[in-house]
């Protein structure tokens, strides 16, 4: 039953979104912001719970979805417990709050008629309040969108008891839900695992950007092409690490008259503690740290270096992995060089001119590097309609037409 305006009224349930500051909270505030007539209302937990870090720019973002945010309050103990980043609870340790989100959102959907509930990971706690719901408003269609493997991610240890619970809880919320969607086909197949009862009901829409919050200037670049501006964003953690690309950078030959500077935005790291030093006594060469910056700030400065970075964990096998990062860099028009496995980052960086090198091998960095230094890198935009495919009002556009055959 649509709403009274004659749009259909969705609820999402996702513990990520604006001000708070995180790669998810953004790829879903870009999404729900481009789904045309519908109304949207979002249920998250209250500021300060999952990030300490805040946007306020996406924030403002985010207030322009047609709908309203309820932000659950949680007792202070609860959030002191959650942020215990070795808190050994399976799928993760927002789970603590989900009695608030649930009580919540039960009383939203009992006071409203919404046409369709969704939940939104990460985190996956809350496909846990879904699932609750679901048993409780069977009528209420459901849709799951994952970002990130739950109980098999290859980067989260086995814990007695908690890990075989989550797994159990994962496989009642594949069950249970009348639509799964996923980033990436590879991703959906992690998750499905041949199941035909599952693939029945699986989609793959990929993270999107939003070409209204680039800035499109021109681009502004210090001293030209006299110096090669990199620039990479994110974080480095587990076995991510920039150790290879700094060794493949102390090696790296750089043209006479030229210079590299590469500007590394996002979470400090134990590997930036010398980077003054690092090349005092090459002046061709530097390495900055330039701390965190808002998200709208970032973009911007994408589309005004010379080169973006991407640097994966390396592993065996094929990556299905797609971080926002890549499509925001696709957004950027900018070249990309990617530190990756083979797998879904490297076709898309292959797709759009760009460059891809092991993240284990320096000499391999090192050449992608110098390539890049002689102006071998360059975007392209040649394929449109793969480009095309990552723009947030297509995708949105597709993930309201799933709605529809819901409702």
């Amino acid at each position: 039953m649509a709403a009274s305006s004659g749009m259909p009224r969705v609820l999402v349930i996702g513990y990520c979104f604006p001000p708070s500051a995180s790669p998810e909270a953004f790829v879903t505030a870009k999404l729900l912001k481009n789904i045309k007539d519908c109304e949207v209302d979002v249920v998250t937990l209250a500021d300060g719970n999952v990030s300490e870090i805040f946007d306020h720019e996406m924030g403002r973002y985010a207030d322009g979805i047609n709908g309203k945010v309820y932000r659950v309050s949680v007792p202070k103990y609860l959030q002191r417990l959650t942020r215990m980043p070795r808190l050994p609870l399976r799928p993760d340790r927002w789970s603590l709050l989900n009695h608030h989100v649930l009580k919540t959102t039960a009383g939203l959907i009992e006071q409203g008629k919404y046409d369709c509930l969704i939940t939104r990971s990460q985190y996956h706690s809350a496909h846990l309040v879904g699932l609750k719901l679901k048993a409780k408003f069977p009528d209420l269609p459901w849709v799951a969108c994952f970002s990130d493997p739950w109980s098999r991610a290859d980067h989260q240890k086995n814990v007695t008891f908690f890990s075989a619970w989550s797994d159990r809880q994962e496989k009642k919320v594949l069950a249970a839900a009348d639509r799964l969607v996923f980033p990436s086909s590879g991703l959906k197949n992690h998750f499905i695992n041949d199941l035909p009862e599952l693939e029945t009901k699986s989609s793959v829409l990929p993270h999107s950007f939003d070409t209204e919050i680039y800035k499109l200037s021109p681009e502004t670049r210090g001293e030209g092409d006299k110096i090669l501006v990199a620039r990479l964003f994110g974080s480095f953690y587990g076995t991510r690490s920039p150790d290879v690309l700094f060794a493949a950078i102390d090696q790296m030959q750089i043209p006479a008259g030229r210079k590299f500077r590469l500007e590394l935005y996002g979470p400090w790291h134990s590997a930036y503690e010398d980077l003054e030093e690092r090349y005092a006594d090459d002046p061709q060469k530097s390495i900055v740290y330039q701390g965190h910056i808002p998200h709208l700030e970032a973009l911007n400065k994408m589309q005004q270096a010379h080169l973006l970075l991407l640097v994966d964990a390396p592993g065996k096998g094929k990556s299905f992995y797609l971080p926002s990062k890549i499509v925001d860099y696709i957004g950027a028009k900018r070249p990309v060089l990617a530190l990756c496995r083979e797998g879904l980052i490297a076709d898309i960086t292959r797709k759009i001119g760009g460059v891809v090198a092991d993240p284990a091998d320096v000499n391999d960095v090192r050449g992608a590097l110098e390539m890049c230094a002689a102006n071998q890198c360059m975007y392209s935009d040649f394929n449109t309609d793969f480009i095309q495919g990552f723009e947030a009002g297509n995708v949105a556009g597709k993930f309201r037409s799933l709605i529809e055959e819901l409702i």
